[in-house]
């Protein structure tokens, strides 16, 4: 056991390390945050431009907080869990470390072990840092932070499969489009009644509707109870496809 946590430990310092020096997974980081500042100057010019007034704008705060941090909750879990997965795995496969590792006697679940620790770490520092550019209260901080944790979870789990199946990054940029994509769907609820109702069921789509219920203080009533089921039957999913392809894909490469 000690030797266990020795290694995830030196591996995850490595994995850090190797965040800091990838420009691609660095980048990535730095986008939900980006994203964050252009909404907050997006918003506040449109609702100059439409003359709305400050009573106004106070009424809706509960929709425009929801729609910021319940969107930077979907882009940091789609962009940072996602890539820091893929292109660390890649970026290992493509120079042959990950190789050299296993012959290392370093296990593949230790590997593992590692990498989803850095990206759900990575996960929860980038969400900070957007929570407060978009101006959250602190009290709904650490259901903010708890919530991207949860959601980032089967995002992780199908991450560290396409990661073992990709031969290198190229093919890790291919595969992780359509997991960013899946991701960001419950921005687009925005859309309709009938776009928010397919949203809630995506994967992201209790997240997104769970962090709305925070801000409405509503998170421990029966409303939760749906999107927190929706949640954990993704959360399960990526756990059940996790175990049954992760032992032939690290054995096949």
């Amino acid at each position: 056991m000690n030797a266990t946590i020795r290694k995830v430990r030196a591996l995850a310092g490595k994995d850090f390390a190797d965040l800091i020096k990838n420009p691609t997974m660095f980048v990535v980081c730095l986008m939900p945050i980006g994203f964050m500042v252009l909404y907050r100057f997006v918003i506040g010019d449109a609702a100059t431009s439409a003359g709305v007034t400050m009573g106004e704008l106070a009424a809706a705060s509960e929709e425009i907080a929801t729609f910021m941090l319940g969107s930077s909750l979907c882009m940091t879990i789609g962009m940072v869990a996602t890539m820091i997965v893929l292109y660390g795995i890649a970026e290992e496969k493509e120079k042959h470390t990950l190789r050299t590792l296993m012959l290392a006697n370093v296990r593949a679940s230790e590997v593992v072990i590692s990498k989803s620790s850095v990206a759900l770490l990575a996960v929860t520092v980038v969400n900070a840092v957007c929570f407060f550019v978009a101006e959250g209260q602190l009290s709904l901080l650490a259901s903010y932070l708890a919530l991207g944790l949860v959601g980032a979870l089967p995002v992780v789990f199908v991450s560290l499969v396409l990661g073992l199946a990709c031969r290198d990054q190229m093919t890790a940029g291919f595969y992780s489009v359509p997991v960013l994509l899946v991701a960001l769907v419950p921005i687009f609820g925005m859309l309709g009644e009938g776009a928010a109702r397919i949203a809630s069921f995506s994967p992201l789509g209790g997240i997104y509707e769970l962090m709305g219920l925070a801000i409405e203080g509503a998170l421990f009533t029966e409303a939760a109870v749906v999107p927190l089921i929706v949640t954990m039957a993704w959360i399960a999913a990526g756990a059940l496809v996790f175990a049954a392809l992760f032992r032939r894909l690290a054995r096949d490469n």
